[in-house]
């Protein structure tokens, strides 16, 4: 078994007295704790184990924790797999990876065991450059992606991303979207914008339905500013995978260059930041991850 070790996010949405747990299932497996030291960052700390020597992290927390560990890892991707236990508020990466979500054990045999499968990624280039590991999204999708409330997602399911979207749009401002989207340009109206690289943001809503990690591709859905009503009734056929019945716009690429008036503001893996103007470009399959055993056998 390669030499791993966990990176524990304790305050991470679903971490709490999880060390404690996690110490009782490593009695049986070769595995370790790798720990923050003083002022070091989660990036910092990515890169630190892969010079120690371990062959395999376990991120244990969310979307935003694992983002931060690849970022950290950038100059040693080819050096270094990585396993995820699911321990934050939504959790979209790791659905896309079949994990479970509410079995730790389960979870942690899939993170130390030999399913891998190699997976894209997303590079943000603006004024710098890194790395997301699910959806850039912008605009109204942005805030709702971070706002969703968990309380909504067990009486909505996936429906409750656009219940939260229909709360908040008197709150919402409208953007003018340039789009260089591969060879073609576009100009929109727009609410927001997701560059999706998983299939899920806003803890299970099936933004991209039918990507996956592995097709070298992005899924870039575009929010239309429609009046209230519409724009409910375009969420929910949307969630029901009737595209022919929605004026939501959809792409797939490689490559797109997103400028607005005004900017708007990204939330990059659930974790908001300031306004950008960047591209988005995928990087197929540049990361070796431990994934659910079913998706392991897929083509």
């Amino acid at each position: 078994m390669k030499r791993a070790c966990i990176i524990l996010n304790e305050s991470a949405g679903r971490a709490a007295g999880i060390r404690d747990r996690l110490n009782s299932l490593l009695t049986r497996k070769q595995c370790e704790f790798c720990t923050k030291r003083p002022d070091e960052s989660v990036e910092e700390l990515a890169h630190r184990a892969v010079s120690e020597g371990f062959e395999r992290i376990v991120v244990a927390g969310g979307d935003g924790t694992l983002n931060h560990v690849v970022n950290g890892l950038a100059a040693d991707l080819d050096r270094i797999e990585l396993g995820l236990l699911p321990l934050g508020t939504g959790n979209d990466f790791a659905r896309s990876l079949e994990l479970p979500l509410d079995r730790i054990e389960t979870a942690l045999a899939i993170a130390l065991g030999d399913h891998t499968r190699s997976v894209d990624l997303l590079r943000v280039t603006g004024k710098r450059t890194f790395y997301a590991v699910n959806a850039s999204s912008g605009g109204m999708a942005g805030k709702v992606a971070a706002d969703v409330l968990d309380v909504d997602k067990a009486l909505w399911g996936a429906f409750a991303y656009w219940t939260t979207a229909f709360s908040k749009l008197m709150d919402m401002q409208a953007s003018e979207l340039h789009l260089e989207i591969d060879e073609q340009q576009y100009d929109l109206s727009a609410y927001g914008v997701v560059i999706a690289n998983g299939r899920y943001v806003g803890g299970g809503f099936p933004i991209a339905p039918t990507a996956t990690l592995f097709d070298g591709k992005l899924s870039i859905v575009i929010i239309p500013v429609l009046p209230t009503l519409e724009l409910l009734s375009a969420g929910l056929n949307y969630t029901l995978g009737r595209a022919s019945l929605t004026p939501i716009k959809t792409f797939e690429a490689r490559r797109v260059h997103v400028s607005s008036k005004p900017e708007l503001h990204f939330s990059i893996d659930g974790e908001p930041t300031r306004a950008i103007e960047a591209t988005f470009e995928v990087v197929p399959k540049v990361l070796r991850m431990a994934v659910g055993p079913s998706l392991a056998s897929k083509p």
